[in-house]
């Protein structure tokens, strides 16, 4: 029978065969079209009819299979609703474990359907469309393919399905699978808290919850108490490692929860455990660690006592920038502070006060700044470092670096504002009257910002709508962001409405622009809930208002990769009439795609070579974003001849990206850091280069060196999860193109690539832990060397080319064959050195080889993000992590020798920040007399 259908040429004897009235030739016909239907499709199509008419008849004992061969020719045609309608008919006969196109692209195109109509909540689903969908999910189940089972349950918002999965396989891999892949990329924030609940539901179904994995279901659900009352189980019974356990908790939850969540855990955990008598105790550390202190404490250390920050570099960009223009003094001011962010270190800033003293007005203001991103971290001295600049007794003398003496108090407690810098910052905004006071407002809303960054205070937002309603342009502008700042992620009602009425109605650009991106935070994270404020700005005739829908699609997207949102914005980046909206919706991409930085050089390509230069210096930002700290070839290949474009603002533009991908990398690693390294410093060399290309290079120089060549561009955590902080810092960075004070929020992008581990007394013990792979892939770039000025050599005298050979024919005639001989025989001696050099060279290459396998890395130490899928935690060793599967970051480490004394690592920051020979004066005692006639001497 096979034979004679692969023997046919025409199918339309088969198709004579539907029309007899015996039901037997019928079913006949129907048989062999449905094995010849991918030949003959065309030729059947013009009889579909006829079979849909034998569908109809509902005598006809073989309707199913008039609809399976139906279906097929509907599909063959491209009709895939109708191919779906009559493989719906088909019942069993439409085999879900066919391998063929066919059922392949009709079985997605099912559950496409069905997604889309779970989605819009409708209640008249059709019951075979369920009935396929569910034997999709039975196939699945079968075969163990649990995944496939969990992307398609939670397209299709089947809880029920989803929970069947996940207790069916591996539980804990597939609750990691879900937390860690899935929940981030779920468009419905409803459906998203819905599938957190579930997770928490299950994981607490174990006899031992992973309760690492269950505090991060509940920050992500937003639900402050519940978390407080599981930290305080694990420390009520006094079990060292439950202790251990809630420590690791609480490291983990304040580098991935928000401000407002984790100071909503520690008010619960102080009113339920006591951790606020001052006694020492796990709950008094937990709390500490909530607060962010021990945290901030621990990378201090590190970035001090690993600082290898290059003044050589720094020393010359300065000198060859012309510090008496503005733009180069911002230039040095920034690649300082980039190259020292939070070393503490400001030796520059003192070495070099002559040039600090050059600069001024909004420069003075940055320069101040500095000081917050180079001592950011140091919340124990924050206020005495800035004293020298700070206002006193409500008096100001000097505005602009006042000004900037509050941003840096903002920085320096960025996403850890105490109550007491809060106050002080919010009594600044209203303490100050007259010309000047849009000046120290301005410092003052942008240190609001960042030090109550995401902790939804309703004070802070009022306190900065009402200098945004003074109509300043000055003091709007910083309003705006910090309001933003502070509402981050919130998607609160009231304060959008009120920003976008406020945009509509005021005249000055500066506080529209800060606006849009205002809007853009407060929908930070939000994904669909920002569909209708995007709809309602994308049709704005203000192009101002049309930038802040990108923004709002920037960070209301970021991180998830949506196909619709990057739709959007590709399609502003192509049709949009204004430079800026078509700028950003480029650079927009970067955010979107952070997680899967492979995409991004394919789909901004074309786009980097527009004719258009916001396009491309748009494409240059999106690559540096999203492929930051990878060392990406691709983007590198894109970017590089993008530092020989003709317009200046792109060069500065690639020169920024290049840096933000080659950050952490040498040379060994990436052999294109050299040649861009050097590129860097011949921009700024040569004279007759643009400004903002020399001010772009300087930058880029500090950001590939940040933090002293101990820091990342960190948009994602440890964990996996998204960096809010960070993501925000790096929006409002780009936002320096109008503003240059906003470029020290890049500072909030830096994240400590470290090892460090603590013990149960949150001191670091000496270890050392072992990295499977070669040394020279992970070391520091050398420094560069100084060109040493070499002294004046006499000119030798010319002698003519006749003269030389007139002497060289007398002197050989006059010397004797001895001599001769004795001649020859350094070649022969230089020539086996030669061999010997080969020979030495090539046996040092394969001792480097046979000896570079493994190499150990100490504690507090710097640890690079691509380095650590070769880490290796020795086995036997005396500590070892609570938390599994993870090695950078801060580690909570267990002794096995709680018997032995431990040997720590001696802490190389300073107690105090300033000497005994530099202590702060001591008042001078009031007057006295001495009672010499007293009885008592």
């Amino acid at each position: 029978m096979a034979a004679q259908v692969e023997a046919l040429t025409s199918a339309t004897g088969l198709i004579s065969l539907l029309d007899e009235n015996e039901r037997e030739l019928q079913f006949y016909g129907l048989t062999q079209l449905n094995a010849v239907t991918d030949r003959f499709w065309a030729e059947i199509s013009d009889a579909i009819s006829r079979i849909e008419i034998l569908y109809e008849d509902e005598t006809f004992p073989h309707r199913q299979l008039a609809a399976l061969v139906a279906s097929k020719i509907y599909f063959h045609l491209g009709e895939f609703d109708d191919a779906l309608g009559f493989a719906m008919g088909a019942g069993e006969l439409f085999d879900l474990t066919d391998t063929s196109s066919y059922v392949q692209t009709v079985v997605n195109h099912a559950i496409d359907t069905y997604i889309a109509r779970r989605a819009s909540e409708a209640s008249d689903i059709d019951p075979r469309l369920e009935a396929v969908v569910e034997r999709m999910f039975a196939r699945c189940f079968k075969s163990k393919d649990y995944a496939q089972v969990i992307g398609i349950a939670i397209e299709t918002r089947r809880l029920d399905v989803l929970e069947q999965a996940l207790v069916s396989g591996d539980t804990q891999s597939l609750l990691s699978y879900v937390q860690h892949e899935c929940v981030d990329l779920i468009r419905s924030i409803s459906v998203q808290e819905q599938v957190q609940e579930l997770l928490f539901k299950v994981h607490m179904q174990f006899d031992t919850p992973d309760y690492e994995a269950v505090c991060l279901c509940l920050s992500k659900l937003n639900h402050p108490k519940k978390t407080a009352e599981i930290l305080e189980m694990l420390v009520k019974d006094q079990n060292e490692d439950k202790i251990l356990s809630a420590y690791q908790i609480a490291f983990d939850l304040d580098a991935n929860a928000t401000q407002e969540f984790t100071k909503a855990v520690v008010a619960e955990f102080e009113a339920a455990s006591a951790a606020g008598d001052g006694a020492s105790t796990p709950a008094t550390q937990i709390a500490s660690i909530l607060r962010g202190d021990e945290t901030l404490k621990l990378h201090l250390e590190f970035l001090f006592r690993n600082n290898k920050t290059d003044m050589n570099i720094l020393n010359r960009t300065c000198k060859l920038l012309d510090s008496r223009q503005s733009l180069a003094h911002n230039a040095t001011t920034f690649s300082n502070a980039f190259m020292h962010a939070g070393t503490t270190v400001d030796t520059f800033l003192r070495n070099n006060l002559e040039w600090l003293a050059r600069a001024s007005s909004w420069s003075k203001f940055s320069a101040t700044a500095a000081l917050g991103v180079i001592h950011r971290g140091q919340v124990k001295h924050g206020f005495h470092l800035l004293q020298p600049y700070l206002p006193v007794d409500n008096t100001s003398a000097s505005p602009f670096s006042e000004g900037g003496a509050f941003f840096a108090l903002g920085l320096i407690h960025a996403c850890h504002g105490t109550e007491k810098v809060v106050t002080y910052l919010q009594d600044a905004l209203v303490s100050y009257q007259g010309q000047n006071a849009e000046i120290l407002q301005h410092g003052a809303c942008l240190g609001l910002g960042a030090a109550g960054m995401g902790s939804g205070n309703e004070d802070i937002a009022t306190a900065m709508m009402n200098v945004l309603f003074t109509d300043s342009a000055v003091s709007g502008e910083a309003a705006s962001l910090g309001l933003g700042l502070v509402m981050m992620g919130s998607c609160h009602e009231a304060t959008l409405k009120g920003v976008l009425d406020y945009a509509k109605e005021t005249k000055h650009e500066k506080i529209i622009r800060m606006l849009s991106v205002g809007m853009g935070l407060i929908m930070f994270g939000r994904k669909q809930q920002a569909d209708s404020m995007i709809a309602l700005l994308i049709e704005e005739e203000d192009p101002l208002l049309r930038l802040g829908a990108v923004h709002v699609i920037t960070m209301a997207y970021c991180g998830t990769g949506d196909n619709g949102a990057i739709r959007k914005l590709l399609h502003l980046a192509v049709s949009d009439v204004k430079d800026d909206v078509r700028r950003a919706a480029v650079t927009g991409l970067g955010f979107i795609l952070l997680r899967s930085p492979e995409q991004v050089p394919r789909m901004v390509e074309l786009l980097s070579e527009s004719f258009n230069p916001h396009v491309r210096v748009g494409a240059a930002l999106a690559l540096g974003i999203a492929c930051a700290g990878s060392g990406s070839k691709p983007a590198i290949a894109i970017l590089e001849p993008m530092l020989k474009d003709s317009v200046d603002f792109v060069v500065e533009g690639a020169s920024i990206a290049l840096a933000f991908i080659l950050i952490q990398q040498n040379e060994t690693y990436e052999p294109k850091v050299a040649e861009v390294r050097k590129r860097f410093a011949t921009i700024i060399e040569t004279k007759n280069s643009e400004g903002v290309s020399k001010f772009g290079a300087a930058i880029a120089q500090g950001i590939i060196d940040a933090g002293g060549r101990n820091v990342t561009i960190g948009l994602t955590t440890n964990d996996g999860q998204l960096n809010a902080p960070a993501c925000a810092g790096m929006l409002v960075f780009t936002q320096f193109w109008y503003w240059f004070p906003l470029a020290h929020f890049l500072s909030l992008s830096f994240t400590p690539t470290a090892l460090i581990a603590i013990n149960k007394n949150l001191k670091a013990p000496n270890l050392d832990v072992t990295c499977v792979s070669r040394k020279a892939l992970y070391t520091y770039p050398p420094n560069v060397e100084q060109p040493v000025v070499q002294a004046p050599t006499k000119i030798a005298t010319a002698v003519l080319s006749t003269t030389k050979a007139r002497r060289g024919k007398k002197s050989v005639a006059d010397e004797p064959m001895s001599a001769r001989s004795e001649e020859a025989e350094p070649v022969r001696e230089s020539e086996s050195m030669d061999v010997d050099d080969v020979d030495t060279k090539s046996a040092q290459k394969k001792a480097r080889k046979a000896g570079s396998d493994s190499f150990a890395v100490s504690n507090i130490a710097r640890l690079l993000p691509f380095q650590e899928k070769h880490m290796k935690w020795p086995a036997g060793a005396r500590y070892v992590p609570v938390k599994q599967g993870r090695i950078s970051g801060v580690l909570v480490v267990k002794d096995t020798m709680p018997g032995e004394p431990e040997d720590l690592v001696q802490s190389m920051l300073p107690d105090d920040l300033v000497s005994e020979e530099e202590s702060v004066d001591v008042a001078m005692p009031e007057p006295f007399e001495y009672p010499f006639d007293a009885d008592s001497a």
